[in-house]
């Protein structure tokens, strides 16, 4: 275990003279990362066992020393350590994967209920806190879903908080809704921040301030309107079926529109749309005949399940009962649906608000604000910087 630094101690001006540091745990492409560097913070490595991920990472944050491919159930912190030297890890960050808790895996009690089956997933949260447990940052921060919470009833909910408090952390539940930080999806994400006991106790409601209101809630002072999917996308050039051209330009005159529509705080502040020079991953894999046609009966903002009820004729071959809402046309003016690792597959819950097609990898990115500059190698699918589960 790491010695705590002199720069800790309460009162020393030391820390103050430097950004924070912290390290990626199962970094993923590197969206955490992104916005703790926004923040200010200095990123010093990033670890994940996904080559694909790591790649990306690499591309997209080349000044972080340290970007490993590595199985944590196998990689030790004094490894890490070798290629850190003497740098200072205050903050460690990190999302250990969450099929083991997503409520989207309920079959069978897969992850809930009587018939929980065993996922080793839900044990890789201990991979963290040894890494916690080595380099005894000031703060840390877990991300998971919220399904994490009622998991096996809560047993590895429980047991992250009292594994902390024994490393010396007093522990805070926080759960994020993304879209009154500006995201314009309906994600929802588990947060665990630890902070060490002879710091200030950690009051999510001073520390972290929400910047959006809810869709309709009026704006107080302060605070701004819910990011919605149009303005998230709406600029981007309409695309048929099928059209799966990787590099692609932008149509400026409909930037321009869009711009006057919804300001530039999205497209231009979060995006940096203005700053990408060519548009990739804007691609649109194809669909069956059935359902396009299937696509085209929705109205805008409609689930299948809505229009069966209004008695449109769907030719879709899924079961009636279990699969009514298969089918999700989102709507311009609403949130997006959760962006999900099954989007890749076939889409069939992100139709696009008002063509016949689902939604591109480049507005999964953009929905889940990764700048248009945020870039895979040329012929990997883009799609891959999308979370591994709901």
């Amino acid at each position: 275990m790491r010695t705590p630094q002199e720069d800790d101690a309460p009162g020393s001006g030391a820390a103050h003279d430097r950004p924070l540091t912290f390290i990626d745990l199962f970094s993923g492409c590197g969206g955490f990362s992104l916005g703790l560097e926004w923040a200010g913070l200095r990123c010093l490595a990033a670890i994940d066992f996904n080559e694909s991920a790591i790649e990306t990472f690499r591309r997209n944050h080349p000044e972080v020393p340290v970007a490993l491919v590595k199985d944590l159930t196998k990689f030790a912190p004094k490894e890490l350590d070798a290629a850190l030297g003497s740098e200072r890890v205050d903050v460690i960050v990190g999302g250990p994967p969450c099929q083991g808790f997503s409520k989207a895996r309920q079959v069978g009690g897969s992850n809930h209920g009587e018939r929980l089956v065993y996922d080793p997933r839900r044990e890789l949260f201990r991979e963290f806190l040894k890494y916690v447990a080595y380099y005894q940052p000031k703060v840390f921060v877990m991300e998971n879903v919220p399904g994490m919470r009622s998991a096996a009833g809560g047993a590895f909910f429980t047991a992250v908080q009292v594994d902390s408090r024994e490393l010396g952390y007093r522990v805070i539940p926080y759960e994020v809704q993304a879209w009154r930080f500006g995201v314009p999806q309906k994600r929802i994400r588990q947060l665990i921040i630890g902070t060490r006991r002879e710091l200030p106790l950690f009051i999510p409601d001073r520390y972290i301030r929400e910047t959006h209101v809810d869709l309709g809630e009026p704006e107080p002072k302060g605070k701004q309107s819910a990011v919605t999917l149009g303005e998230a996308i709406g600029d981007l050039p309409d695309l048929t079926s099928g059209d799966e051209r990787f590099i692609r330009t932008y149509d400026l005159a409909a930037r321009k529109e869009h711009v006057k529509r919804y300001g530039k705080r999205y497209l231009y502040d979060v995006l940096k749309a203005h700053k990408a020079k060519q548009l990739l991953g804007h691609t649109s894999r194809p669909h069956s005949d059935r359902d396009l046609r299937d696509f085209r009966r929705l109205r805008e903002g409609e689930t299948s399940r809505a229009a069966l009820a209004r008695g449109v004729e769907m030719e879709f071959p899924y079961d009636r009962e279990h699969f009514k809402d298969r089918y999700t046309r989102q709507h311009r003016d609403q949130l997006c649906s959760t962006i999900v690792a099954h989007l890749k597959k076939d889409g069939l819950m992100f139709i696009h608000p008002t063509q016949a097609r689902s939604l591109t990898p480049r507005e999964a990115a953009r929905i889940q604000s990764f700048p248009d500059c945020w870039r895979r190698l040329r012929f990997d699918p883009l799609v891959r910087i999308v979370p591994t589960e709901n």
